[in-house]
């Protein structure tokens, strides 16, 4: 669905949202807006091929313009209204009521072979502008009517039994000619032999010489009783489907407004507008019903309201999925504001592989493909937003091309994506994600012994567990998200076991870990994370604590184990809770989390150590545990997340200068979590 150029309609009656319904809409949205944070335009690395292939993580389904459709979906699982989902999509606009009995015009744009065809029925005429008609003689002789364009006129002719078409002399003049029936339903042939039956009347409009176009004019009520079951399934919640039937309305009446004076059309019938099949289509000999008893309902339950934005009908632009974060549009009801409702039903994010062969071919000038290389992004969502520019480098010459133009040449599902040399990024800490296509994993021990990961969903939720390692992990004293420690795109676990030994338990594809490996590392240490890399070496680095209370740092050697390890600091044997966040600070250094009886301390990470400690937190003392996986909530910020003793959760989300924004409480218990990935 895209939108034609806007236009102003007539001033109608608006009946503005109840005071309180207004009130909550008001808070989720300041609470979505909330935490919208604008990210520094910045390229992204270039990223070259592996084995031939890019791989792509994207989340989303369109452009993420105004509403979600699988976000109105979850959202009426979550108790909203259609008129609060509206609000919190369509933010600014308010309710208004139309005429139901006012038409539409639909271009029937299937219809490509430049006559109008229609079948037998009773009651069927036709007639044209100027008031004069003819009604079709019926009988066996009669099998088809058609109204051709020919160079100088139009003429009218059926086709009889023996399959020829025969013209039959009217008094009608050439322009449009209009079919209709008692029944107020016109079966039409089309061109790909398929039947398809439309409500209202269908029209044969000579443009041009040898040109005509098929137009079908209908009440707007029953354009949506096709429309709304074209673009969602109307099994699902039934507020879901009236918050469709309401942006569909919206969205034709200001195509239709915004149609040029003298258009024999007001919407087209596809995706370029919004899809429309009549109310049946046969094909085969089998006919199918276009419309649904739960989509008539909808559209019966919304009678003609719409949203107006002032004087003007909004433009209700909308989408499968936004991936999370609904994207910036050209007007104030369509901002850009994290989804927390988006993938309440479903996962919102997908995998793709491009070969470097398929790039070529799209973007020939290039020559061999080398690199991809994300220029800009739009700065909201995960990744740092949409890909708005992206630069193709090949042997011949480079080229930058727009992420929509990128997206429609290699048929991706959004441009909100993220590139990789055929896995995850090599080295990358944070994120902490065991799937390369989450936002970021919570890492579990459960207290069967297995482990699970809980992927971070948008706005701040947690979806439902994976497990990707079975029994025994109850077994080991420390389990720490190690990031990607070999750099084979996967993120890997370190163990230290009874016996002292650091075990390196390696990402594979298939989203579980290969057997642990020893690291090499007699591990008498009290507490243990991975920092990142510390020192510049693109490896990341083990920080721990031993029993004397000595700080160390162990750098990572890219492969299963260390290259050696220095002493940073004495005195830290009453620093528990050893963390790293990543760069809590935004200072571009990795950094350090303690806890101190019931204060939380941050450590600033400086060129060769960490600063003295900052107190960031004070009475801590009803937390059980602390982890970090990264940005949590998908604003750029890393983010804590605890366990309390009496097993809730909480996101403590950073506000990237060292401190902390407002608690959110995770839902659910978590009584059978034994202990955090670390």
């Amino acid at each position: 669905m895209k939108s034609r150029l806007a236009a102003v309609l007539g001033t109608r009656r608006s009946y503005r949202l109840t005071r309180a319904v207004a009130a909550l809409l008001g808070a989720l949205i300041l609470a979505a807006l909330s935490v919208l944070t604008v990210l520094p335009a910045r390229a992204d690395t270039a990223v070259s091929p592996k084995a031939g292939v890019f791989t792509l993580y994207g989340a989303g389904y369109g452009h993420g313009w105004g509403m979600s459709q699988y976000g109105a979906y979850g959202a009426a699982t979550k108790g909203l209204t259609w008129q609060q989902i509206m609000a919190f999509y369509y933010p600014g606009t308010t309710l208004a009521t139309r005429s139901v009995t006012a038409t539409i015009r639909v271009w029937i744009t299937e219809d490509t072979d430049n006559d109008l065809r229609v079948l037998p029925s009773s009651g069927l005429k036709v007639s044209d502008t100027n008031g004069h008609s003819y009604t079709m003689p019926t009988g066996t002789g009669y099998r088809a009517w058609r109204a051709v364009v020919t160079s100088t006129t139009m003429k009218l002719q059926y086709r009889n039994a023996d399959g020829d078409w025969v013209t039959r002399t009217t008094t009608l003049t050439p322009g449009t000619w209009t079919f209709s029936n008692t029944a107020k339903i016109v079966k039409v042939w089309l061109t790909d032999g398929t039947y398809r039956e439309f409500r209202g009347t269908v029209s044969g409009m000579r443009i041009g010489t040898t040109t005509s176009r098929t137009v079908n004019t209908l009440t707007m009520e029953q354009y949506l009783q096709s429309v709304v079951p074209s673009e969602l399934p109307t099994s699902w919640h039934p507020e879901a489907v009236r918050s469709q039937a309401v942006a569909a309305r919206t969205y034709a009446a200001r195509l239709q407004a915004s149609a040029a004076t003298g258009a024999t059309y007001d919407v087209c019938d596809t995706t370029a507008c919004q899809v429309y099949k009549g109310y049946a289509i046969t094909s085969g000999g089998v006919r199918t019903l276009q419309e649904t008893a739960a989509g008539n309902a909808a559209v019966s339950a919304t009678a003609g309201r719409y949203l107006a934005y002032g004087s003007t009908v909004a433009l209700t632009q909308f989408s499968s999925s936004n991936g999370g974060y609904a994207a910036q549009g050209d007007y104030p009801y369509l901002p850009a504001h994290p989804d927390p409702y988006d993938a309440v039903i479903k996962p919102n994010t997908w995998t793709a592989t491009l070969t470097t062969t398929a790039i070529a071919a799209a973007y020939p000038a290039v020559g061999t493909v080398r690199q991809l290389q994300v220029l800009s992004r739009d700065g909201y969502g995960r990744w740092g937003g949409r890909v708005e520019s992206i630069k193709i480098i090949g042997s011949t010459t480079s080229q930058t091309v727009t992420g929509m133009a990128f997206r429609t040449k290699l048929a991706l599902r959004s441009t909100l994506f993220t590139i990789t040399g055929g896995v995850g990024t090599p080295y990358e800490t944070f994120p902490r994600r065991y799937d390369p296509s989450s936002l970021a994993d919570l890492l579990m021990v459960t207290n069967a012994g297995n482990l699970v990961r809980r992927p971070a969903l948008p706005g701040g939720t947690l979806g439902d567990p994976v497990q990707i390692g079975t029994g025994g992990w109850t077994n080991f004293t420390h389990v720490v998200n190690a990031g990607d420690w070999n750099g084979d795109g996967y993120q890997d676990v370190i163990a230290r076991t009874t016996g002292e030994r650091l075990l390196l338990y390696r990402g594979r594809s298939t989203g579980g870990f290969s057997a642990g490996v020893d690291m090499g590392l007699r591990s008498n240490h009290t507490e243990l994370t991975s920092v990142g890399d510390f020192n510049g070496d693109t490896f990341p680095d083990l920080v721990v604590v031993n029993v004397s209370g000595n700080l160390y740092i162990c750098w990572g050697n890219g492969s299963t184990g260390f290259t050696g390890f220095t002493r940073l600091a004495t005195g830290w044997g009453d620093q528990k809770w050893l963390r790293s966040p990543g760069d809590w600070n935004s200072d571009g250094r990795p950094d350090l989390i303690t806890r101190v009886g019931t204060d939380l301390y941050l450590h600033k990470g400086t060129a060769t150590n960490f600063s003295s400690p900052v107190r960031i937190g004070t009475g801590w003392g009803s937390i059980a545990t602390i982890t970090s996986i990264g940005d949590f909530d998908a604003d750029g910020h890393a983010d804590l997340v605890a366990k309390t003793v009496d097993s809730k959760f909480r996101l403590y989300p950073g506000n990237g200068n060292g401190g902390f924004l407002p608690m959110k409480p995770l839902a659910g218990t978590w009584s059978t979590v034994y202990a955090f990935g670390i």
